[in-house]
């Protein structure tokens, strides 16, 4: 099981994660990306949404199709912070905080070149009393405090990938493209396949 990005980040490396099922497929390995509650086709909406819920619908995903080995990315790796039995693979994992605080930096700076003052401490005390719009999304008070409190997971059996570029402790390291960071959704079709193939070894230990 795939466990997509947060927010933006999901949709701006949707197409590399696509690619990497494709290359899976290739080296004969099964996989499947499930969206988050409140996110595309979901009949639920984000600003109802709780961190809680995403956890339950990914452990109840899990279940139903007895997964035992978990690749996550980025903040993704928050929605199976319970799922300590499986066999999870991380890549670049990002605090909830640290998502936050990149999508108010985004939100003051638009504000500001629509002549408004805001600070990302007046958009944290709106957000703790109703939904507030960050980066398109309609995040809720209780999401917002939940990711914001929200740690990186450890597991008993984990591997965490970063790329070349990333200096942080990691067990592998993969040549690609900070996607997440980009302006628009972007493909990095090579790092797809590095990826595979790395994730490819990794469940065939």
């Amino acid at each position: 099981m795939l466990v997509p990005p947060l927010f933006d980040e999901m949709n701006r490396m949707r197409r590399m994660l696509v690619g990497v099922l494709e290359a899976l497929e290739g080296l004969s390995v099964g996989g499947f990306l499930p969206d988050l509650p409140g996110t595309n086709e979901s009949q639920v909406a984000l600003d109802r949404v709780t961190l809680s819920d995403w956890q339950d619908a990914m452990a109840a995903c899990a279940r139903q199709h007895g997964i035992s080995h978990i690749a996550s990315f980025r903040g993704g790796v928050l929605t199976v912070s319970g799922l300590n039995a499986a066999n999870h693979w991380i890549f670049t994992p990002a605090k909830g905080a640290a998502i936050l605080r990149t999508m108010l930096r985004t939100k003051v700076a638009a504000d500001r070149e629509s002549g408004l003052n805001t600070s990302i401490a007046d958009l944290t005390i709106r957000a703790g009393k109703a939904p507030l719009e960050l980066a398109g999304n309609i995040i809720g008070s209780e999401l917002f405090a939940q990711l914001d409190a929200a740690d990186i997971p450890t597991f008993e059996s984990q591997n965490v990938v970063r790329l070349e570029s990333d200096n942080k402790p990691s067990d592998r390291q993969i040549t690609g493209s900070a996607l997440w960071l980009r302006a628009e959704p972007d493909d990095d079709p090579a790092m797809s396949l590095a990826i595979g193939r790395d994730i490819a070894e990794w469940v065939k230990q």
